[in-house]
């Protein structure tokens, strides 16, 4: 039996469908919605053949999660999640790259759909870097890729029914050789008489010159042609060049100018601007873009990189989405690989970010070129699902930004408001549990994460299977009567919220509650609301 939403993304008042996909004998199912630890609907429904499509009501919240569970007459329980959002607070970005005339089907589509994903960027999609929309229906792009602006058409109106926005990728200063060579003083140059590209096939060219106007009308053109907006890329380099007038430009001078540009142009479209290795994301965080989207490389290689690039780009008050193209899927292990994305993804989701990872047809980004994407097994993807579940059923939690991480500030050495009685660690170190520790007023939210197995903090290598780590006592200090807390895991019973025993001491430095994890597996919550004392 199988259980999914039939879109990425509902907004409020929208009437939800679910689908149950189901084989076997069963009869009847009795679908029981959650928002958080409440219970809020049950419906029971006949069985109307392999795919029964049950209808609940519309939600009115502007932003919450729902936890779906499904349980046949004959006993088989499945689970999934709705993701509600009027304003997207949670960019879950997905990618699209196979645009050829036999790219008919749906199934990709769908599949980003049970992933709750609702941003789609559509990946080399266009016929030149300069020349974004085709005047010809079939075309070959710039990498040698078959594309189909008919296919792509179809893909885009596929993205908007399933709840998606589609975003067209666009390169800020890559062009063809001959449109640079025919606009000499719109490139940027090494040296005198020595033009800059990139991997031997796009030119790189001055935001300084009339290229900007350019590729903005080309943004435009792309908008017109049915996309939502634009995934603006760079690629790192370069960070200094010289104009074709010999003068020193610094880029990070000009991508603010141009994303602001782009806004007046495009005032209903979305913008989202790759910040590679995170820069210069100080520049760009703060101007008209949709979502502070940072893509992860070396030096950015641990646990604790991600915290604090998550932080940083936190302050922009946007969504924010790391590129983190998680390699062990193309380079190890099928196991090993998908540890380490459970991991990964998490991390990311604790923090109250998202992670670029997953599209196409059940595939993972490994690397930068969107196309050599890599093919999930069925095991992978159904326990992947499973933490994407997750992550969007708490989201109201995982995504409020009010609740700020105190992890490096009240845990560890004289900070004594959270002690834990498992090893642990605050910052992603590798054999430990990790902790990130969120609070705003009488509320907390602690995350645990199992790095157990394996002694490594890098975040891009495969990972050993974690030992789970049994009765956790974790001990918070709190100075009013305690009004709730659960704990909820996607490692066990359908991510579903567990009751937490506890109990109250005293301490020297205030009253302390004394909960007890029964276990750890891979990634656990635990969520406390005391009294509010003013």
């Amino acid at each position: 039996m199988e259980v999914y939403s039939e879109k990425g993304r509902y907004r409020p008042e929208e009437p939800i469908t679910l689908i149950i996909c189901d084989d076997g004998a069963a009869e009847r199912f009795r679908i029981s919605v959650f928002r958080l630890e409440k219970r809020i609907d049950t419906v029971d429904i006949r069985k109307t053949g392999r795919e029964t499509r049950v209808t609940l009501p519309a939600v009115s919240e502007e932003f919450c999660g729902l936890g779906i569970l499904c349980e046949s007459d004959t006993g088989a329980c499945e689970s999934c999640a709705v993701d509600i959002q009027k304003h997207l607070r949670s960019f879950r970005y997905g990618f699209l790259s196979d645009f050829s005339r036999t790219e008919t089907e749906e199934a990709d589509v769908l599949a980003m759909a049970k992933h709750h994903v609702n941003a789609v960027q559509f990946y080399d999609w266009s016929y030149r870097h300069d020349t974004l929309v085709s005047g010809e229906t079939d075309y070959t792009d710039m990498m040698g890729k078959q594309n189909s602006l008919a296919v792509i058409r179809h893909k885009i109106d596929a993205c908007h029914t399933r709840g998606m926005l589609a975003t067209g990728y666009g390169a800020v200063y890559a062009a063809s050789e001959p449109f640079a060579e025919e606009h000499p003083d719109w490139r940027l140059y090494a040296r005198e008489g020595e033009p800059i590209r990139f991997i031997d096939v796009f030119a790189i060219m001055n935001l300084e010159s009339g290229w900007r106007e350019h590729i903005i009308a080309q943004y435009r053109a792309a908008v017109d042609a049915g996309f939502d907006g634009i995934h603006m890329d760079t690629y790192g380099f370069p960070k200094t060049a010289l104009g074709a007038d010999g003068g020193i430009v610094h880029l990070e001078d000009d991508f603010a100018p141009l994303i602001e540009r782009t806004r007046a142009a495009l005032p209903e479209a979305t913008l989202v601007f790759n910040n590679v290795g995170a820069w210069p994301v100080e520049q760009t965080m703060h101007t008209p873009v949709d979502a502070v989207y940072l893509e992860v490389w070396p030096p950015y290689e641990r646990y604790e990189h991600l915290t604090q690039l998550i932080g940083i780009a936190k302050q922009a008050h946007k969504p924010v989405v790391l590129a983190a193209y998680p390699a062990p899927f193309r380079l190890d292990t099928p196991q090993r690989a998908l540890n380490a994305q459970l991991v990964l993804m998490s991390a990311i989701a604790a923090h109250g970010a998202t992670q670029l990872w997953f599209g196409e047809e059940n595939a993972a980004l490994t690397q930068g070129y969107y196309a050599d994407y890599t093919r999930l097994t069925t095991q992978q993807e159904r326990l992947l699902r499973a933490y994407d579940d997750f992550i969007v059923r708490y989201e109201e939690l995982l995504f409020d930004d009010t609740l700020q991480d105190v992890s490096m500030t009240h845990c560890g050495w004289d900070n004594e408001e959270y002690l834990c009685d498992t090893p642990y660690s605050v910052t992603g170190e590798g054999g430990r549990l990790w902790l990130i520790l969120r609070e705003q007023g009488n509320r907390k939210l602690i995350t645990f994460i199992n790095l157990g197995g394996d002694d490594s903090s890098l975040w891009n290598e495969g990972r050993e299977e974690p030992n789970t780590v049994e009765n956790v006592t974790l001990h918070v200090q709190a100075f009013s009567a305690l009004k709730t807390a659960w704990t909820a895991s996607p490692d066990r019973n359908f991510g579903a919220v567990e009751t937490i025993d506890y109990a109250r001491e005293k301490n020297s430095r205030g009253d302390m509650y004394s909960f007890c994890l029964r276990s750890v597996k891979r990634f656990a919550i635990l969520y406390m609301e005391t009294e509010d004392r003013q």
